[in-house]
């Protein structure tokens, strides 16, 4: 007779997350998941999968956790402006504080183009938060607060693509003021016709 689980699968999953954030898919042995997570293999086979399919969960986890916390501080905000504003600001100071930098770029780099499944999860949820960027955006043109003149899906676009560079400039200069400095004058580059 079989026994019973018992482990929580939403805590195990986010234990297996922080040892793939840290040591990439590659990099990560099934030994690594198993004593990262407290669980033994079979139990795991037996609820999630393999590696492979731990991993996608993982990242749709990741994914869903990112987008939530945005929409979070979206509303606690007063305008649709005030509110893009510190998702920019919290993402420049996310950038600079993170060790670990995005599970969701890593991921790109490492294992998106040779794994359909990952690439369709990042697809989909880089569209959700498009979506949700673009509304944002363009609640805001509907309230004067930015010009527009511009269409909202090029502008969350060209501000999500501000994010992966500001990104890659810290991990390559490892400047902090400089990520400040490019979120400032992307914010000044919004408002300026407002």
């Amino acid at each position: 007779m079989g026994r019973n689980l018992e482990f929580n699968k939403e805590e195990t999953v986010k234990k297996a997350m922080n040892v793939f954030w840290e040591k990439g898919y590659n990099g990560t042995s099934m030994q690594d998941l198993v004593d990262a997570m407290q669980i033994n293999r079979s139990s795991l086979y037996n609820t999630i999968g393999d590696k492979q399919q731990l991993f996608h969960e993982c990242v749709s986890s990741y994914a869903d956790q990112v987008m939530e916390e945005t929409k979070q501080k979206a509303a606690n905000e007063k305008s649709p402006l005030q509110a893009l504003i510190r998702i920019i600001r919290d993402k420049s100071d996310w950038i600079v504080e993170s060790d670990k930098g995005c599970l969701g770029v890593k991921t790109i780099f490492e294992v998106a183009q040779t794994d359909e499944t990952v690439r369709n999860l990042l697809c989909k949820n880089n569209d959700v938060y498009l979506k949700f960027m673009t509304d944002l955006i363009q609640r805001a043109m509907d309230a004067g607060e930015i010009d527009n003149s511009e269409d909202a899906g090029m502008m969350a676009e060209y501000i999500m693509m501000s994010f992966t560079g500001w990104k890659q400039s810290y991990i390559l200069q490892g400047n902090p003021i400089k990520v400040k400095k490019m979120a400032d004058f992307l914010i000044k580059s919004i408002v300026h016709n407002s």
